[in-house]
């Protein structure tokens, strides 16, 4: 269910103990004047290691003055549970309590989160004691806002020991004892007898024949090092379960407590397969466990002036999870300051303008909360991970940006605690399943290239974008025409069903190369695509070859009398890598050729839906070569399907709009808010067009408060213009 907060939250991260005592009450009162209501404190940074030093003996000291301050000043407090970093003592009495990597190695303390096991019992046991007595001391205290669930769980960095054979050295997974008995339970609630398991786990060099359970461990090769795939997607399975029922645990000890407490957790780093997916959790799966859900996005850690999609790409995928987990979205980390680098940075000197893209971003894709990280700049972290203020606690230009991108929220609070994100017609399909397939075999960046290419092809012509998992599909939420499939090797025959369903109540799908080659073991399908999606594609794959250059192998010729290629100049528009052949059934037409002649698009109806397989990777294609070619031959397969752009923007240098300008729409009733970043270096003058606002007559600019004429013309229809690195609000009201 989503939560409607009484106040929009906008507020910073705040750690006190990091600070002088006196300048407490400053900064809550200056946090007060900037229009910030909302302090997030006890999660990672001065978290239970500083409230418990001393097993048994707390020291509220300082907590209990800050929400003595927050409460004279009107502020409101996320608290953390502080499972992320347990304090040190702990490990004198679970010296086992730390993380182990395959290579037998203890995660080092006092360095990142996470380095304590979530299945290690005696953690579980003092977690329980110790949020006990802050769910006693705090839970009924006025300011508390809601409790943040652990800390970006899963998110940490690589550990190893000797060297490994494989060079990216996979030091996130924890090997302990209580992890390799989980993850006996979980393979034999699983597989339910022992020969079952065998037949599973069929791979050759390393075929083992199991007669007891106590045999199992957990698989320390990835496939790409000739290990046992389906033994390492069950394993990677695990960890996921593992990492949402440590949540789970804490989410239901607190509903326990009190049903009317509300939770929270903060993911990060989703959709990154290029990085090996990390330890990252099952977004899907988080998603549904806390009351509302987060992500943290630092903008410029992604160099988001030179991909200006890329916190689209990010913010897309977040709002999905919140969507179809029927969960509100809330940002708890937002870049404020300087960031990164260490003596060598910062990497990127956030500035004021910043801050305000970064936030209209958020707004943009129906953040509900806005919260700094951080507040103010700590002596103690020289790393750059800078405030709102400086290190004496004095506003800075971004703290003053804040200010004024709080003061539109206020005064239209209402409206941006009720409006939503149009409904995409457009969706990615994603699994971890398919992430942790592919990452397996080191073949990472081919996802991350795949769903970049069909997201930023799509970003530049205006249409909303929705990330789908197959448990979704045919649900309220996934109201789509059409779904594209970016490298999706690995299709168990439930998911495929979920497809042929879509497809015959009237949707597209949009497959590339290589599609359900795997099946949910993570075994080679004897047709591809597999799951019997021949049948939907009308479509059997008779030849696969690798074309490592770009050549005329993996070339699409283009017809000038085509639809297809409507707004394509170039004579061939280039594949990327892999090409197939298929044997086609007689109802499956050819929409597009190779050059030589044979079929590369092909096309099967399927009463008012239809299935169109392309032949290579047209998708990654699009991000590998930066073809405008291929990303016009993208949107246009998407407008065959019948989406439309959901925001039109035009200019004279249509180049420039295209690259360059970020545009959202939100909806509540009769009010439309069109939110545009400029992202690029020069000023941009545009016509934009909102096609679904066909009843809006007047326009107002929220941070100017200017007037804009406003025509109907397709929809409403009206001109900006916007500085370099500038952003704007324009509210389309009806009447």
């Amino acid at each position: 269910m989503k939560i409607r907060m009484d106040t929009f939250p906008i507020g910073s991260s705040y750690y006190p103990p990091f600070h002088d005592p006196e300048d407490w009450e400053r900064d809550l009162s200056n946090m007060k004047r900037a229009g910030l209501n909302t302090i997030r404190t006890a999660e990672l940074l001065a978290s239970w290691d500083y409230i418990e030093p001393k097993r048994g003996h707390p020291e509220w000291g300082w907590l209990d003055r800050i929400f003595e301050l927050a409460n004279s000043y009107d502020l409101r407090i996320v608290l953390g549970t502080g499972s992320c970093n347990p304090p040190i003592w702990m490990l004198t009495d679970y010296p086992d309590l730390q993380r182990i990597s395959r290579e037998g190695v203890a995660y080092p303390t006092n360095t990142m989160w996470g380095w304590a096991c979530v299945n290690n019992p005696g953690l579980r046991g003092e977690l329980s004691r110790y949020l006990t007595l802050l769910l006693e001391r705090y839970s009924e205290h006025p300011t508390l806002s809601c409790w943040q669930l652990d800390n970006q769980i899963g998110h940490s960095t690589p550990f190893t020991g000797a060297e490994h054979a494989h060079p990216r050295r996979y030091g996130y997974y924890c090997y302990c004892r209580h992890c390799a008995a989980g993850f006996r339970e979980w393979v034999r609630a699983k597989y339910g007898d022992i020969d079952t398991l065998n037949t599973a786990w069929s791979w050759d060099p390393t075929h083992y024949r199991y007669h007891d359970w106590s045999q199992i461990e957990p698989p320390r090769s990835l496939p790409a090092e000739w290990g046992n795939g389906t033994a390492w997607l069950d394993f990677r399975c695990f960890i996921h379960d593992s990492l949402t029922d440590y949540l789970i645990f804490q989410h239901q000890l607190i509903k326990r407590f009190d049903g009317m407490q509300l939770t929270m957790h903060n993911l990060y780093d989703c959709l990154r397969p290029d990085l090996g997916a990390r330890n990252e959790p099952n977004h899907w799966d988080v998603g549904g466990v806390p009351d509302i859900i987060g992500h943290d996005i630092y903008p410029s850690e992604n160099n988001f002036q030179k991909d200006p999609p890329h916190s689209s790409w990010f913010l897309d995928f977040a709002y999905s999870v919140a969507h179809h987990n029927n969960r509100t979205m809330w940002i708890p980390e937002l870049e404020s300051g300087p960031l990164g680098g260490f003596s060598a940075g910062p990497n990127f000197s956030t500035t004021a303008l910043d801050i305000k893209r970064f936030n209209l971003a958020c707004l943009g894709h129906g953040a509900k909360a806005l919260l700094y990280q951080g507040y103010r700049d700590w002596n103690c972290i020289p790393l750059h991970w800078g405030g709102l203020v400086d290190f004496h606690g004095e506003p800075t230009e971004r703290f003053h940006a804040a200010a004024e991108v709080n003061r539109v929220v206020a005064e239209h609070q209402d409206f941006f605690l009720d409006a939503q994100p149009v409904q995409a017609q457009v969706a990615l399909y994603h699994t971890h399943e398919n992430v942790i397939a592919i990452d397996g075999q080191a073949n990472e960046r081919f996802l991350y290239g795949a769903l970049r290419g069909a997201h930023t092809a799509l970003w530049q012509k205006g249409y909303a974008i929705q990330f789908v998992e197959p448990r979704f599909i045919g649900s309220q939420t996934a109201d789509y025409q059409v779904i594209l499939l970016p490298f999706v090797m690995h299709m168990p025959g439930e998911h495929a069903e979920k497809l042929r369903d879509f497809v015959t109540r009237g949707g597209s799908v949009i497959g590339f190369a290589k599609l359900a080659h795997l099946d949910e073991k993570g075994w080679a399908w004897s047709d591809r695509p597999g799951a019997g999606l021949t049948d939907l594609f009308g479509a059997r794959e008779t030849r696969l070859e690798v074309v490592r250059e770009a050549d005329s192998a993996t070339a699409i010729e283009t017809e000038a009398t085509n639809p297809l290629f409507a707004g394509i100049p170039t004579e061939t528009v280039q594949g990327y890598w892999h090409r197939q052949t298929f044997e086609r059934s007689d109802d499956a037409e050819v929409l597009a050729r190779f050059v030589d002649g044979a079929p590369a698009i092909l096309r099967r109806r399927i009463g008012r839906g239809q299935a169109i397989l392309v032949a290579t990777h047209l998708d990654i294609a699009a991000w590998e070569h930066r073809d405008p070619s291929a990303i016009q031959l993208l949107a246009n397969l998407v407008a065959l399907c019948g989406a439309r752009p959901d925001v039109v923007l035009s200019g004279k240098d249509q180049h420039y709009v295209d690259h360059h300008l970020d545009a959202h729409l939100l909806v509540h009733q009769d009010s439309w808010a069109v939110i545009i970043n400029n992202e690029g270096a020069s000023e941009a003058s545009f016509t934009v067009t909102v096609p679904a606002a066909t009843t809006a007559s007047s326009a107002v600019e929220l941070f100017s408060g200017e007037e804009i004429a406003i025509e109907q013309n397709g929809g409403a229809r009206f001109t900006l213009r916007l500085a370099a690195t500038d952003g704007a609000i324009v509210m389309l009201k009806r009447g």
